[in-house]
């Protein structure tokens, strides 16, 4: 008679594969070095970018909010433009407050219009432009004061002054007064104080007496 193998239980199969040890992998101190150098040299990488940065970030200046002022001398650039230009370009003394942030002739303009441009930054950190041109006309200023419908005229230190107002999707005025001087149309444009633009009218109308 042969003998048959006897198939070990299920309870056997169980307890066998609960004795078993589970295998764990070991790896050695200069392996685990191995594995760690990578994530080392990044960390140290890292901190050696940042030490070289830190030096730039603390000599930037620190920002105080004030807007950044070019220096303009509207003067010595009005004086260049007399030279192409057919009038006299004007240079107003706005005084204490009021920093020049360009002054340029524009010559050979696509529109035709040849002009002189100065700009200035309130005291209120606002903006106002002056531009002079000999050769203005109905279509140059309407677009010069920005499409703006006209809210009258004032007179103000001895010149007539046609104003100009709008409100933009801000909800910010601009304001425009033009006035003629000499045989030349001044348009003085911007977002500065009511005040203001008469302060710069009169400044106006005092460099073109000198």
């Amino acid at each position: 008679m042969s003998q048959q193998n006897p198939q070990p239980t299920e309870h056997q199969r169980t307890a066998e594969s609960e004795a078993a040890p589970e295998f764990t992998p070991q790896i050695t101190a200069k392996q685990a070095q191995r594995v760690n150098a990578p994530a080392r040299g990044m960390i140290i990488s890292m901190a050696v970018l940042v030490l070289l940065a830190l030096p730039f970030f603390l000599l930037q200046p620190r920002p105080d909010g004030q807007t950044y002022r070019p220096d303009v001398n509207v003067a010595q650039e009005a004086s260049y433009a007399a030279d192409v230009a057919q009038f006299q370009p004007l240079a107003p003394d706005l005084g204490e407050g009021y920093s020049p942030n360009f002054a340029r002739w524009q010559g050979n303009t696509a529109d035709g219009v040849d002009r002189w441009e100065a700009g200035w930054v309130t005291p209120s950190s606002r903006f106002i432009e002056l531009v002079q041109t000999d050769l203005a006309n109905p279509t140059w200023l309407v677009e010069t004061v920005d499409q703006a419908p006209q809210t009258g005229s004032r007179e103000a230190h001895g010149l007539t002054w046609e104003t100009y107002q709008k409100e933009n999707d801000q909800g910010q005025l601009t304001r425009a007064w033009v006035g003629e001087l000499d045989g030349s149309t001044v348009v003085l444009k911007g977002s500065a104080t009511e005040e203001e633009f008469d302060h710069a009218a009169q400044a106006v109308v005092a460099a073109d007496t000198e």
